[in-house]
């Protein structure tokens, strides 16, 4: 047998000029028949892949070989087939029954479809497929006598097989498969060749539209065009293609596309056909990803020890389960795989849980019921976990039970939320009926949904069943300031559930539901949703009617402690400026007749009348710290602080005191009167430094909506048992002469601290030093 050497791509350069041949190289490699091409004499002049894998002949073996000499007489059959055909133009195609001779000299039945090329004298040639029908590896003999001889004289001979198909292979691939094939000329740009189903893949409805490879790409996801784009360049260097992509249809529709292709020269090598082949896989992919995704989460859940499998099989009580399960009671795995009595897994169980899920078995074996139970196990290793069982019963036709199968899931996990859950439920309600003050809570539509026993009080009883904000009518109050009528939308929860933060509280005054009157003070506060709208309002209300009461009272006392104070200063000051004036009188006018005890007398009695002159106005001072304070602003520390040093410069400059300070706050207060403060401790502070020079720190620290301020000195110091009484109007625990000044300082501090509702407290230590610290709410 003569070969002819060359590529199978230097066969298809040749026969670039054929637009057929050209049309179907890609498809012919990916059908599963055995195609071949024959010229006007009958050699082959093209094969496909299967049709050498079938005859076992190398591809360059077939090529340029007539087709008789290489198969033998079927093969001269064939030919003389495809001669018929040739004058009998109505037939376009018949299909043969005939066996192949394949190089290792077995025969092989095959049908064999046969359509010649051209008319008449125009006839140019053949193409056929080839498929196998029988088995292999039968010699000649053996297969003529389990077939009926062939014979083929002249041009009679038996077709074994009707023509049973309206079309070649190849057509119904193209036409009715699942290929689409395309087909572009590189020059011209033109598609001369698209199937049908390479439009449906596509959505294209008109098979008149341009197609190229600027198309295909357009149609490419964003995501593989990159991918797809490398891929072609690549093809131009290899000449094929192949790869899987997503394309976006003309309807925007997402699918998965698996396309090959091949590029054809000239003799110059430029490339100038390419033909190409499409597939929709989409539902492949889409089953690979599902299976893969089942796969992932069965193998996480199996590494996990959260899923595992029993089957009962309940006359032998022979209980089979996997390693996971086993693990989870406790039971050897390998005697679990073989089956063990279900007491071993039932003895596992929790004792607490273990009656009742016998009792849920035995009703499901006895009904040929459903199994459900939630309950507790010790695994190997001890440690208590949850499960969660699931089961059915099957039985007989006679109703006697015969497998129990069911899964188990670990819910360790989430069973410990639910408690913890649970429990902060219940911790949140006791906390909510503990609370010091009235709750209350609404839905975002107004609904009074809850309240603790304190409101239930507060207004006389258990009334808080509003449907909706207008109902808030039926609640009557007024305001405490003005006396006028409080609205339902002004109530604190109808601010809150309009969005608002209700943080400086409303103060009404109420008519309860027993017949009572209250004063009460509100905060509100709402709760939201991802979206930022309201779910939830909580409303807190406290009862200071006596607190109210108290201010009343503490204001008339005040009232009468400023009228006390400053009848004392009207009346005290005029006998002091004349006892004061008459001393001075006496000095001058008989100072020469006074012997030195007559001077020092008067000295005192001047002195004395000076003191008592101070006090009376520290007491008028001290009596106007509520009734002549100025409105709480925001001040800043740090000046008030500065314009102190500055009024004690003198003091300061005389002592050598060095007073360092932090960076202090900016608070919520009367500045005259914190300057006051600061100016009296710091008075002390440097009064009472002892024999050193005075040594005084001031710094602040923040506590939550207050500042915390404290004054440190490096002083004398203050013994624990009179800590108590400096604070005490008047109270002085030195001498004068020692200590000059009224008592009514650290008394004054304390009344400007606590207006402005905070606390002042010492610590100190004697011979260490004396920290006064006080609280100021923050701005």
């Amino acid at each position: 047998m003569s070969k002819r050497s060359g590529s199978r791509m230097a066969f298809w350069d040749d026969a670039a000029e054929d637009g057929a041949h050209q049309r179907y190289r890609t498809l012919l490699h990916t059908i599963g028949d055995g195609i071949f091409q024959l010229d006007v004499e009958g050699r082959f002049v093209a094969v496909n892949d299967v049709l050498g894998e079938l005859t076992g002949y190398a591809y360059d073996d077939l090529l340029g070989e007539q087709i008789a000499e290489v198969l033998g007489t079927d093969g001269s059959a064939i030919e003389r087939e495809i001669e018929r055909l040739r004058r009998n133009p109505a037939e376009q195609s018949a299909l043969l029954e005939v066996p192949i001779r394949t190089v290792d000299e077995t025969l092989v039945l095959c049908d064999v479809r046969v359509n010649p090329f051209g008319e008449d004298e125009s006839l140019r040639g053949a193409v056929g497929t080839v498929r196998e029908i029988a088995g292999r590896n039968r010699t000649e003999l053996d297969w003529r006598q389990q077939h009926r001889e062939f014979e083929y004289e002249g041009e009679s001979y038996e077709i074994t097989r009707d023509l049973q198909e309206s079309e070649e292979r190849l057509r119904l691939a193209l036409q009715a498969g699942e290929l689409g094939m395309w087909e572009l000329d590189l020059q011209t740009r033109e598609s001369p060749v698209r199937s049908p189903q390479h439009d449906r893949i596509f959505g294209y409805e008109d098979p008149r539209e341009d197609w190229s490879f600027e198309t295909f790409l357009e149609h490419v996801h964003p995501d593989d065009r990159e991918f797809v784009e490398r891929s072609f360049e690549d093809a131009f260097e290899t000449g094929t293609w192949e790869f899987d992509c997503r394309i976006l249809r003309t309807d925007g529709e997402r699918r998965w596309i698996a396309a090959q292709g091949e590029f054809y020269y000239d003799t110059d090598g430029e490339p100038v056909r390419a033909i190409g082949v499409v597939e929709d896989v989409t539902e492949q992919k889409e089953n690979a990803k599902y299976l893969e995704d089942a796969k992932s989460r069965l193998e996480a859940a199996t590494e996990a020890g959260a899923v595992g499998t029993w089957e009962w099989h309940v006359p032998e009580d022979r209980m089979i389960v996997g390693a996971s399960f086993a693990d989870q009671f406790g039971v050897d795995p390998d005697a679990a795989r073989e089956g063990v009595p279900l007491e071993n897994f039932v003895s596992s169980i929790h004792e607490a849980d273990r009656d009742r899920v016998r009792e849920k078995i035995e009703t499901a074996v006895e009904t040929c019921g459903e199994y459900e139970a939630e309950y507790r196990v010790r695994n190997a290793d001890g440690e208590l976990r949850w499960v969660v069982a699931r089961g059915h019963v099957e039985c007989d036709e006679d109703g006697n039970p015969l497998t129990f199968p069911g899964t188990l899931t670990d819910i360790t996990e989430r069973k410990r939320a639910e408690l913890e859950a649970e429990s902060q439920s219940r911790q949140l309600e006791t906390l909510f009926q503990v609370l010091p003050v009235g709750a209350v809570v609404a839905d975002g539509g107004g609904s009074l949904l809850k309240a603790n026993d304190v409101a239930k009080e507060i207004w006389g009883g258990d009334v808080f069943d509003a449907e909706s904000v207008d109902e808030y009518d039926k609640y009557s109050a007024v305001w405490t300031d003005t006396g006028e009528s409080v609205d339902p939308e002004e109530w604190t929860m109808a601010q809150v559930l309009r969005g608002e933060s209700v943080m400086d509280p409303n103060v009404y005054e109420i008519s309860t539901f027993d017949g009572d009157s209250r004063i009460i003070m509100e905060h509100g506060k709402p709760v939201r949703d991802a979206d930022g709208d309201v779910i939830r309002a909580i409303v807190t209300l406290t009862d200071i009617t006596e607190r109210k009461e108290y201010e009343r009272k503490l204001k008339e006392s005040n009232e009468r402690l400023e009228q006390f104070a400053y009848a004392a200063s009207h009346d005290l000051q005029e006998p002091l400026r004349m006892i004061t004036s008459y001393l001075e009188l006496l000095e001058r006018r008989y100072g020469d007749e006074l012997d030195e005890d007559a001077e020092e007398f008067i000295e005192f009695a001047v002195d004395g009348a000076d003191r008592m002159r101070e006090m009376v106005d520290g007491l008028l001072e001290f009596a106007r710290v509520d009734t002549r304070g100025e409105p709480f602003e925001p001040v800043e520390l740090d000046g008030v602080l500065e314009e102190t040093l500055d009024t004690l410069r003198m003091k300061i400059d005389e002592s050598g005191a060095e007073i360092a300070a932090e960076s202090l706050p900016r608070v919520r207060g009367d500045e005259a009167q914190l300057r006051q403060l600061f100016q009296n401790l710091l008075s002390n502070a440097i009064e009472y430094s002892g024999d050193g020079p005075p040594r005084v720190r001031v710094e602040a620290e923040r506590a939550g909506e207050t500042w915390t301020v404290a004054v440190r000195d490096e002083g004398i110091g203050i013994e624990v048992d009179e800590q108590d009484r400096i604070f005490d109007v008047f109270e002085r625990l030195h001498g004068h002469e020692e200590h000059p000044g009224t008592g009514i300082g650290l008394a004054l501090c304390e009344r400007i601290v606590e207006r402005h509702g905070g606390e002042i407290r010492v610590t100190s230590e004697p011979g260490e030093g004396t920290t006064f610290t006080f609280t100021l709410p923050a701005a």
